[in-house]
């Protein structure tokens, strides 16, 4: 038989009793209507104490109110998992606020670095900051902080949506404190080895790229010195029309950019291309230097000579049919241009396994960090350029002029004898003519 525990507690606070089985049962009742019987609400819960089986029947009741105040009568599924609610979470919540690959890409970070984990499996009620922190030590331990900070930021995000709904009684995932790295014998040789890591492109490689450009060794050299020297984004490159170039005033205008999103921006439907707004969602333009305009006009003749079809009007389309390069294809045939100037991109292996190297984005790295490092740099100008927000007290009160971005460092203007316009001296005449001599023999 139940035993009674203590009667009738004052509102909200149900009435509980001790079960054969030694657990403890606990019913309130809620302040409102059940919308199909018409009577009283009663949720009952049981628990191993008296204060658990009372705090998870409030906890339930709170929550089933909640849902009644936005119009909805929803059963609490005690079987749905974190990663359930995560999904429910990025849908209603997340997902109104993004762009189509905004949301493409929070979904693909989430399929690899939390869905496939065990948190994303556990129930609510299993959840605790021991558990959050294992998952956070675990993907920290297989990738890079950046890729990592989308996941944990998100696990924040949704437990205190959680909290908010009542469905989960703290935000455990805010309690983790992410452990600091102790440096040991062991991880000091592994910081050494980070640091000498090539970062960017070297002036030499910089030179061997300008060679294969001069001696026409296939369509992706002239990109590669076109993304040096502008610093775009390999997107934004892909949908550049001719109609965004003006000769006349030296001016390339980012207006769009090509993207990935999923179809119908629903993730069930496949992935597509689309061309969108520049990331930051804010147009800039850029000036172009000497070489940077040998190129635009290169470009301008090799799709006018070989692209039949470009009703899209791009500055260098994909020849064969006229439409966007995409950003994978670019990707391969860049590798495979290195490989034939034997240009080391540093292919390592990363913490998971894969392997990572230099990368067309690279040069965007390349460019800035020469720009910043050249004599009389002026970081603002040449965020303005590269469209950076991170100094995003001074874009407030500074804007683009064409002094300004004219003034920034391009690498073919710290690097080529042809360009130069500042006395750096990258490498001795003997050592370019050494270089040459050595390209020339390899491609003759």
């Amino acid at each position: 038989m139940a035993k009674k525990i203590d009667g009738r507690k004052e509102n909200g606070e149900g009435n509980v009793r001790k079960l054969p089985s030694g657990k403890y049962e606990c019913v309130i009742q809620s302040k409102y209507l059940n919308p199909k019987t018409g009577k009283p609400k009663r949720i009952k819960r049981i628990g191993d104490t008296e204060s658990a089986a009372r705090d998870k029947a409030k906890m339930d009741v709170a929550a089933w109110e909640k849902e009644i105040e936005r119009g909805k009568d929803v059963k609490i599924n005690k079987a749905k998992t974190f990663g359930e609610y995560m999904s429910e979470f990025i849908e209603q919540e997340v997902k109104p606020n993004l762009t189509g690959s905004g949301y493409h890409s929070y979904i693909s970070n989430l399929n690899r670095n939390f869905y496939p984990f065990p948190i994303a499996k556990y129930q609510l009620h299993m959840l605790n900051a021991v558990e959050f922190e294992k998952y956070y030590d675990t993907i920290l331990g297989l990738k890079s902080k950046k890729t990592c900070s989308l996941p944990m930021q998100l696990c924040k995000r949704c437990c205190k949506w959680l909290v908010n709904r009542s469905l989960l009684k703290e935000n455990y995932a805010e309690q983790v404190s992410v452990k600091r790295e102790i440096s040991d014998e062991y991880n000091r040789k592994r910081e050494e080895d980070i640091k000498k890591r090539k970062k960017i492109f070297t002036p030499e490689d910089i030179q061997k790229f300008y060679y294969a450009y001069k001696n026409n060794m296939g369509q992706y050299p002239v990109v590669v010195l076109f993304l040096l020297e502008t610093g775009l984004r390999a997107g934004e490159f892909a949908a550049l029309r001719n109609d965004n170039i003006d000769l006349e005033n030296n001016k390339i205008y980012i207006v769009e950019t090509r993207s990935l999103r999923f179809k119908g921006n629903d993730k069930n439907k496949g992935i597509e291309y689309y061309t969108k707004v520049p990331k930051n969602k804010e147009t800039r333009f850029i000036m172009m230097s000497d070489l940077c305009r040998e190129c635009v006009l290169y470009m301008m003749e090799q799709t006018r000579l070989k692209c039949k079809n470009n009703p899209d009007n791009l500055l260098y389309p994909t020849f064969i049919n006229g439409k966007r390069r995409s950003n994978s294809s670019m990707e391969v045939c860049f590798k495979e241009l290195c490989n034939k100037l034997e240009i080391d991109r540093d292919i390592h292996l990363t913490k998971s396994g894969q392997q990572k190297g230099l990368c067309l984005h690279s040069l965007r790295h390349t460019a800035d960090t020469m720009a910043n490092t050249a004599k009389n740099a002026n970081v603002v100008n040449t965020a303005l350029k590269m469209g950076h927000k991170a100094i995003s007290v001074e874009n407030v009160y500074t804007h683009a002029t064409e002094e300004g971005l004219s003034s920034v460092m391009t690498p073919s203007q710290a690097v080529l004898d042809e360009y130069k316009t500042d006395s750096v001296n990258v490498a001795n005449d003997d050592e370019l003519y050494k270089m040459y001599l050595k390209l020339k023999e390899k491609f003759e």
